[in-house]
């Protein structure tokens, strides 16, 4: 089975990335909401590892064959030529039937499964598109047409919308720099209000407030990073870790964000304001 593109807007395929190559410096990748991505899959019948569309608007497809598919993730503007698409339910689109996915409203990023997953091409045992190295198995362009895999699984529907968390209050773990901080610093990293920047990405959530801090340790030797670490730059901003993170860095690592709060922040856009908390 096949779907086409006929706008991609900002949409990547995104799996559970590429594990075990973070050793050749190829970062993990995968789906920046992994809590939207496995809910969308499994409301679709798909293993958690079948890939999907990862959307923040203007994307519109064309269903080749009868095909059933469930958006979750953001709420969203989203259609099957003019009737509303619900969120978290399993719905038949016919051949010849467009899908589309427009503007976001809670949240920034949507996930469309389609019922078999997308299949196609892999680059090391993954299907995403990853920002940072450029790894992309499958391109979406205008007229692109995509391999659906064969549906295994059985479809179901919530009976309501799971909405994706935005990230009020974020939990953060002791990193392995901390120590760098004075005792003051420590408390100002959780004392302040910070905000999302608009230069945030599936790379890294980028978080500042009103004034930097003063006197913060500079770069070091680098040490390898994980999703969720949290360095702190030289001008005194956090860095967040997300789904294409480089694999090592080389400002201090002061904390580590909760996986699932690593997902609520994917989700939070630009300018909310977010408190941390130890």
């Amino acid at each position: 089975m096949t779907l086409r593109i006929e706008r991609p807007g900002i949409t990547t395929v995104q799996d559970l990335g590429r594990k075990g190559w973070a050793h050749l410096g190829v970062p993990t990748s995968g789906a920046a909401d992994r809590a939207s991505h496995a809910l969308a899959n499994r409301l679709a019948g798909n293993g958690a590892e079948a890939a999907g569309l990862e959307t923040s608007g203007g994307l519109v497809l064309t269903m080749l064959h009868d095909t059933t598919v469930v958006v979750a993730g953001a709420d969203c503007d989203a259609f099957v030529d003019d009737a509303p698409l619900r969120r978290c339910t399993a719905t038949l689109v016919r051949t010849g039937q467009c899908v589309r996915i427009g503007r976001m409203y809670e949240g920034i990023r949507s996930y469309l499964a389609v019922a078999g997953g997308i299949s196609g091409p892999d680059v090391l045992g993954s299907r995403s598109h990853d920002t940072l190295s450029g790894i992309s198995p499958i391109t979406l362009r205008e007229g692109a047409e995509l391999e659906v895999g064969r549906p295994h699984g059985t479809a179901t529907s919530l009976d309501v919308a799971v909405s994706p968390q935005r990230a009020d209050r974020v939990r953060l773990r002791h990193g392995p720099h901390l120590a760098m901080l004075s005792e003051n610093l420590r408390h100002e990293v959780v004392a302040r209000h910070w905000a999302v920047s608009p230069h945030s990405d599936r790379v890294g959530v980028r978080l500042t407030t009103k004034t930097a801090f003063a006197g913060v340790p500079g770069e070091l030797i680098s040490i390898p990073l994980i999703r969720g670490a949290v360095q702190l730059t030289p001008a005194g901003e956090l860095v967040v870790m997300v789904s294409d993170h480089p694999t090592t860095g080389g400002y201090p690592v002061i904390g580590v964000v909760d996986a699932d709060h690593v997902d609520q922040l994917a989700q939070t856009a630009t300018g909310s304001v977010v408190r941390l908390t130890w």
